[in-house]
This record gives structure tokens, C-alpha cells and sequence, in this order.
């Protein structure tokens, strides 16, 4: 049968959203030839935008009223999709595919399988079996415009980086300022990186991130620049792209390096990696060990000794063991 319409419902956030990046990869590698139709949240909608692979780009949280949720649910059922993936956990599967739907609803992923990368890819083959091949290292997950790569080119210029020496790129936020790590402990890892590996350091983040980078800068000797507020999401990746690491928190920066496997390093307090950790073929967790850690709460119950106790030592002797590995 040749399949003409695919639908995807995907997460809301963009974390969530690049995680299931290898599952749009693989439907559209499984079918080149059909509709795809992308259902996403309005954050991650931003990482598909003008996406060739994807015909009809969604924004679910535009329906989120009762009425909406109908007005949405009709137009599903009228697209009548051939392939549905379903990585949200919604109820369309029992209206697009009543008599299958029961599949989704009952079965869950098998004892051991955390990482919600992995899972998403468990639910690909639940839903299409036939798209459900392991990604190769020649598979691109995330789509990056030619105007995505001449704004990074411009930045290049503009900030007179160099392509004879490594550059590093920090992201220091989270949308929880639970997983963040201090600000001082960032800008001391950079001034050593750029002292000791000759490293140029330029900091990522959401335009809302600014205050945190603007705390960092000001407490480093050396100079690094900030691409906050001057960057997409894509642009973003586009810029790690010519990284030879990522140090993140966990964050979609974490998702974003790890989907385009650059090195990274990431830092864990609250949240547990073998959830969100990195994917990346090369790869560190720094995280500190305690009774309470990783508790996965909205507020630390105690001092986020989980992340105060993590030292700059241990994520430079990270860092430096990534960097030398890849001379």
C-alpha cells in the first residue's frame, strides 16, 4: 500500500520535541512520497517551522480550549492519516484508528527502557512498524535552513572567532531554575577552558536566559560572548554544529546537542539522566550523588545541595577529557 497521508502528534516542548526528532526522521525516510502532518506545541512548533520534510505543521496549543480540541479532532479525522504516531498519549487514535487503538492504550514500554528518547523510538515502532529502522549516523533528526547557517556564518564574523581554535558553547539556563548550576561555577569553567585549551566560549539561552549569561560574563576574566537573543533554537544548533563541545544543563540545549552529536557535557541535579541524559557517542554526566538526588520535584526540599556541591574541577576534567579524546 503506498501511504499518502502520515500524521505525527508530538510533544509540546521543545526538549521533548528534539527527542522525537529521530522519529520524524524516520517517517519521512520511510515514506518520501506522503503528507506528513506535524501536531507539536507552540514552543516546539518553532523547531519545524519552513521543515521541507513536513507538509502541515500544527500548533495543538492554538485548540487547547474544549472547542478547540473538537474543531481539531475533526479536521484529524477528515485528513483520515494512513500512518498516525502518537507520541502525546492523546485520545485521536480512537477516533482516527477505533479499531487498533486499543494497542496504544494498554501496552507500555518494556521493563528497563527510561530514556525518553528510547521511548519515543518503542512508540514509532508500535505505531509503524514498518518505519521503525535504527537511525543511522548519516540520518540528519533536525532540518537546518540555508538562512539558519549564513546568520551563524555572520555571527562568526561579527564576533571574530576563530576556526583554528575549538569553540565551546554554553547554555547555563533551564526553564527550571532547579537544574540550573551557579553562575559562578560556569564562569570559572570557561575562563580555564579558554586559559588551559585555548578554547573560544560563546553562551546560548533563551532571550528570557539574558540576566543569567549577563551574571556569568560579568564574573569571568576572559572574553566570551553571548549569542542570547540573537539566535533561533535552529540557529542555536546550527552554531553547535561547528562545536567541538556542548556544556549544558538539562536542558533542550542538552537534547539539541545531542540530536546534532556533538560532544557534550551536562550537568544533573534534580532530574534523573537516565530519563534526559545525553545521547551524544561521546558523552559526560556530571552529577553528585545523594540520598535525595535525583528526587524529580518542582522545589528542592532542602538547600539544592545537588547541584551546590558540584565543583568546576569536575566539569573542566569533563570537558578536557572530551576535548582531548577528539584532537
Amino acid at each position: 500500500m503506498t501511504v499518502r497521508r502520515a500524521l505525527i502528534i508530538g510533544p509540546s516542548n521543545i526538549g521533548d520535541a528534539i527527542l522525537a526528532s529521530d522519529v520524524i526522521a524516520a517517517v519521512r525516510r520511510r515514506y518520501p512520497a506522503a503528507h506528513l502532518t506535524l501536531v507539536v506545541g507552540e514552543r516546539a512548533k518553532r523547531l519545524f517551522a519552513d521543515d521541507p520534510r513536513i507538509q502541515t505543521l500544527v500548533d495543538a496549543d492554538a485548540f487547547s480550549s474544549p472547542l478547540g480540541v473538537l474543531r481539531l479532532a475533526v479536521a484529524l479525522w477528515r485528513y483520515r492519516p494512513q500512518v498516525l504516531v502518537d507520541l502525546r498519549h492523546t485520545l485521536y487514535p480512537l477516533l482516527l484508528k477505533p479499531l487498533t487503538a486499543w494497542r496504544y492504550l494498554l501496552a507500555s514500554p518494556p521493563r528497563g527502557m527510561t530514556h525518553r528518547r528510547e521511548r519515543h523510538l518503542w512508540e514509532l515502532h508500535r505505531h509503524a512498524p514498518a518505519a521503525a529502522q535504527a537511525p543511522g549516523p548519516e540520518d540528519a533528526p533536525l532540518w537546518f535552513s540555508p538562512r539558519d547557517a549564513a546568520h551563524v556564518d555572520a555571527l562568526w564574523s561579527r564576533w571574530q572567532l576563530r576556526d583554528d581554535r575549538p569553540l565551546i558553547v554554553i547554555s547555563p539556563g533551564a526553564r527550571s531554575h532547579i537544574k540550573r548550576w551557579s553562575a559562578e561555577g560556569f564562569a570559572r569553567v570557561a575562563d580555564r577552558l579558554m586559559t588551559e585549551a585555548g578554547a573560544q566560549v560563546v553562551f546560548v539561552g533563551e532571550p528570557d536566559e539574558e540576566p543569567i549569561v549577563d551574571d556569568i560574563l560579568g564574573l569571568m576574566r576572559q572574553r566570551a560572548v553571548s549569542a542570547v537573543g540573537l539566535t533561533t533554537i535552529r540557529q542555536s544548533g546550527a552554531l553547535m554544529r561547528r562545536a567541538r563541545l556542548v556544556i549544558t544543563n538539562d536542558s533542550a540545549s542538552l537534547h539539541l546537542a545531542s540530536a546534532l552529536r556533538v560532544p557534550t557535557v551536562a550537568i544533573f541535579g534534580p532530574t534523573d539522566e537516565r530519563k534526559y541524559g545525553p545521547t551524544a557517542p561521546a558523552h559526560r554526566t556530571v552529577r553528585r550523588r545523594l540520598f535525595c538526588a535525583p528526587c524529580e520535584r518542582a522545589l528542592c526540599r532542602f538547600n539544592h545541595e545537588c547541584m551546590r556541591f558540584i565543583t568546576p574541577e569536575e566539569v573542566v576534567r569533563a570537558a578536557t577529557e572530551l576535548l582531548q579524546a577528539h584532537d
